[in-house]
């Protein structure tokens, strides 16, 4: 397993993360990790090259997020390549990421199409989570397609403000570009379903339905 840091700001720090995470490589990450956030630093984890992860690496997330919790510093997990969203998934971990009230964004880029994994609540105060990511997006789009799709996966976001959804609309027309093609998936409670009506995004619940 490889890792390779970089400073996102001045209290920003990304991971890259590549390879397989298990027993013999989980102090390794625990080490970098610690080395990090000794100070007043967020972190970042970008695993978008990682490629297996044992319940040890786990583990070792667990702590490191009660950890940051307790010095009440941010910690971040994206780009979860497949095998590793299964594995988060089938062992109920993907929920410890969200916390009460706060919303949590995984990307995961597929072919000519990006997928924003929403869980949790969406609502003015968790948006910009949301708008740093589609931003991001948007400034790169030079890299990708022009007909580029972005998914907005609602399964696991169980609540959504009126106020939040017309921010979150706003902000969808702000990074947008020629040709891009924006829909949601998932929308599974009734709830968010009929904000999103009511806030007149009828048009993109029905882009895939």
């Amino acid at each position: 397993m490889t890792i390779t840091s970089e400073r996102v700001d001045k209290s920003t720090v990304e991971l890259l993360v590549e390879g397989r995470l298990d027993t013999a490589t989980a102090p390794q990450l625990e080490r970098k990790i610690r080395q990090w956030t000794d100070g007043k630093t967020d972190l970042i984890l970008d695993f978008s090259h990682l490629t297996y992860i044992a319940s040890m690496g786990l583990r070792v997330l667990l702590q490191t997020q009660k950890a940051m919790k307790d010095k009440s510093r941010k910690l971040e997990i994206r780009h979860l390549a497949e095998a590793v969203r299964e594995v988060f998934e089938m062992t109920g971990f993907i929920n410890l990421l969200v916390q009460e009230e706060k919303l949590v964004v995984i990307r995961k880029d597929e072919a000519n199409t990006i997928v924003l994994s929403l869980l949790g609540q969406m609502n003015v105060t968790t948006l910009p989570i949301l708008e740093k990511e589609l931003v991001q997006i948007q400034e790169t789009r030079q890299m990708l397609e022009e007909d580029t799709g972005v998914i907005l996966d609602m399964e696991k976001l169980t609540a959504l403000s009126a106020s939040g959804c017309r921010i979150l609309s706003q902000s969808l027309s702000d990074t947008a570009w020629d040709k891009r093609k924006l829909s949601l998936r998932n929308v599974e409670s009734s709830a968010v379903r009929d904000t999103l009506l009511a806030e007149g995004l009828r048009s993109l619940l029905e882009a895939r339905e």
